[in-house]
């Protein structure tokens, strides 16, 4: 019955770090996304002023 507590614990730490790399990659995911928005909404603002 020892093996039980260390096997619980086990999985509490590697479900614990899943959780913290799945939230790291949507952080960069989300980064990422704004500096395309960013990119794209500059781009269309410097195609927009030389139609002019």
């Amino acid at each position: 019955m020892a093996l039980l507590p260390a096997a619980v614990a086990g999985i509490l730490l590697t479900a614990l770090a899943g959780s913290a790399r799945i939230m790291q990659l949507r952080a960069t995911a989300r980064k990422h996304r704004r500096a395309d928005h960013r990119a794209v909404k500059a781009e269309a603002k410097d195609s927009s002023k030389a139609r002019r």
